[in-house]
């Protein structure tokens, strides 16, 4: 019977790794960005929508629109004299508004 040839290397393995301990364990904190405070100024938001209509980006324009609307629903909805599920379903891919709509949504929200 025919031997089997083994290495005479030893494979390697995790268990024979040394394991150290840190003297000093890092503290990493990162600070949270929360978008609704740079939503409640109108003035910025105003001026980014005017800048995605200039750069005539739609998309940009809705995006910016869309995320102040989830910031102020309500407080536009009133302003406007709109139901809130009129502001909702607005920018929803569902419905299709009436530029009367968009342009009472987008006066109320840069209104100052």
């Amino acid at each position: 019977m025919n031997k089997k040839r083994t290495s005479k290397k030893r494979g390697f393995s995790l268990e024979d790794m040394p394991i150290k301990k840190t003297k000093k364990k890092m503290k990493t904190k990162l600070k949270t960005l929360n978008p609704d405070k740079y939503f409640k100024n109108e003035q910025l938001v105003g001026k980014g929508l005017l800048k995605a209509l200039t750069d005539n980006d739609p998309e940009a324009f809705i995006e910016i629109l869309d995320a102040y609307l989830r910031v102020n629903r309500t407080q536009v909805a009133k302003k406007a004299n709109l139901t809130r599920s009129t502001v909702q379903g607005a920018l929803s891919t569902k419905t299709n508004p009436t530029i009367r709509t968009l342009a009472k949504i987008v006066h109320y929200a840069t209104a100052v």
